[in-house]
């Protein structure tokens, strides 16, 4: 199987340009496996062949490597921890006009990114007292950035959203729910580059110094030394009391990773440990 998704690899170079390899290799097998049956190709080797002839299907295997999915409060362990635990303290330790700051990489629709605005704002309105806060979503895909700053979603993408919540955050309009105005206002959505050897944050932030980071979902679509990569890059961009959030399935990467501490298991929520 290695030495087939090798081939792979070798023929996505020489077709179009695109180093592949920085994929994890169960990963690439199995867009492979669902690139052959879209194709009704029999063997990994003839995929390859046709692939080696066509700048088309190289380009559409590419894409396919990008999952932009997402969902609105995804893992409620994390967000009802995050809502009742860490959000507030972090409100504690902020003073005067100091704003607390999310980067959402990997963001894909605004999904999480919205989700975190919502916290926030509640939180503000509970309190009686504006929280200052900035949301950054980054993501690689400008087709899924576009509907991130859109805002609209259709019934089943809401379907993780409290009444409540759609009340006050979202306008129907039709089958369509639109995010409210004052909540997007707060958020700034960009193209970023986890990969980027030279930026360790998105430009728009300015200087990182992020209280959470959601990293989730993402990290184990890559090989480890890549992994490690935008590990070490996203914990750069955390402020000395932050934490870094990611999936439930990438808990243990995190686990064997020093200078980050489990705060409430089984969620994956992390933060620095003082030095």
């Amino acid at each position: 199987m290695i030495k087939d998704v090798d081939k792979v690899i070798r023929a996505m170079s020489q077709v179009c340009g695109k180093d592949i390899a920085m994929f994890e290799v169960s990963f690439l097998a199995k867009v492979i496996e669902k690139r052959r049956n879209a194709l009704d190709i029999k063997t990994i080797s003839s995929y390859c062949g046709y692939l080696e002839k066509s700048a088309v299907e190289a380009e559409a295997f590419f894409d396919s490597l990008n999952i932009t999915y997402s969902e609105f409060f995804r893992n409620p362990l994390t967000f009802a921890l995050l809502e009742q635990w860490i959000l507030p303290r972090l409100v504690e330790q902020k003073s005067g006009e100091e704003e607390i700051r999310v980067w959402s990489a990997g963001c894909s629709a605004g999904q999480e990114a919205y989700s975190m605005a919502m916290l926030l704002d509640k939180l503000g309105s509970v309190a009686g007292s504006e929280v200052h806060f900035r949301v950054f979503g980054t993501d690689i895909s400008t087709s899924a950035l576009a509907l991130a700053r859109e805002g609209e979603y259709d019934q089943e993408s809401v379907r993780n959203v409290k009444l409540g919540q759609l009340q006050r955050y979202f306008i129907k309009n039709g089958d369509k729910y639109n995010v409210v105005p004052h909540l997007r206002e707060h958020i700034s959505f960009s193209v970023f580059d986890l990969l980027d050897p030279v930026s360790a944050n998105p430009p728009e932030s300015i200087y990182g110094d992020f209280d959470i980071v959601f990293c989730s979902n993402l990290l184990f679509y890559y090989a480890p030394a890549i992994r490690d990569f935008i590990l070490q890059k996203v914990c750069q961009s955390i402020s000395a009391r932050g934490y870094l959030i990611t999936g439930e399935a990438e808990r243990a990467m995190l686990e064997r990773m020093d200078g980050m501490k489990m705060m409430a298991p089984p969620a994956a929520i992390f933060q620095r440990k003082r030095r």
